[in-house]
């Protein structure tokens, strides 16, 4: 005979499974066990054909044990898609409970733990001054450029990106001030520019500002942002011909 495909179902699992009518009933019940979690010897096997409410107790007939009863010797009960109910024999007491997740252990991290990481959504939002660390941890309002400029350590040869209004990636090659430009919302002597060197011509500038030579760049590489316009970091030139596929590995 070939195998037989059977819906196996117990208190919490539900699932399909091939047996084989040559498999003895002691076998069966040890492929159950880490199905439905119910050990071989405790249980008991009910099978249900269509929609038939009366169940077959799959039980060995004449006094022999499940190692010396086939599946097979079921006749003509075993048929395709019948259902294997599994219960727990066991009193209720001491059967177990796979349903209440209170007596799971539990992974926890304290917030003072999950502050000191530095892979996390917050370490995150505190390296690019995002939601409320935009306010307390670097006031853009009352900090002033300078101390902006250190705080995000925004160095010359710094590998940095602009996100407004796109994305554009360069090399800082510029910080400090720019009378040529206006200081509008800064005090006096507190107007510190960032100037960038992009990777593709998005910028406005050569590095130059009404005839005076701030760095070098080529036409329309060069632009000048305030500081807080500016995230360095490991941000690589962008090649548009790369194809992930052809990446040797």
């Amino acid at each position: 005979m070939a195998d037989i495909l059977l819906l196996v179902t117990s208190e919490n699992t539900t699932s399909e499974r091939r047996i084989s009518p040559h498999w003895t009933l002691a076998h069966l019940k040890s492929r159950l066990e880490p199905i439905t979690g119910i050990p071989s010897s405790s249980q008991r096997l009910s099978l249900f054909i269509a929609h038939s409410e009366t169940p077959i107790l799959l039980t060995p007939p004449d006094g022999r044990t499940d190692d010396e009863y086939l599946v097979g010797e079921f006749g003509d009960a075993l048929v395709p898609f019948a259902r294997v109910q599994v219960d727990d024999s066991r009193p209720f007491s001491a059967q177990e409970n796979y349903t209440d997740v209170t007596r799971v252990a539990k992974f926890e991290l304290s917030q003072e733990e999950y502050a000191k990481l530095d892979d996390t959504v917050l370490a995150w939002k505190k390296r690019n001054q995002l939601g409320r660390f935009a306010e307390t941890a670097l006031d853009h309002d009352k900090m002033s450029k300078a101390a902006l400029v250190e705080a995000r350590r925004i160095h010359v040869g710094d590998r940095c990106r602009v996100v407004e209004p796109s994305e554009r990636r360069g090399t800082v090659k510029f910080v400090g001030r720019v009378p040529e430009l206006p200081s509008v919302g800064t005090e006096e002597g507190d107007a510190v520019w960032v100037g960038v060197d992009f990777d593709e011509p998005v910028g406005k500038n050569d590095g130059t500002v009404h005839g005076v030579k701030y760095f070098e760049a080529r036409k329309n590489h060069g632009s000048f942002f305030r500081p807080e316009k500016v995230e360095v970091g490991d941000f690589p030139e962008i090649d548009d011909l790369f194809d992930e596929d052809d990446e040797e590995v």
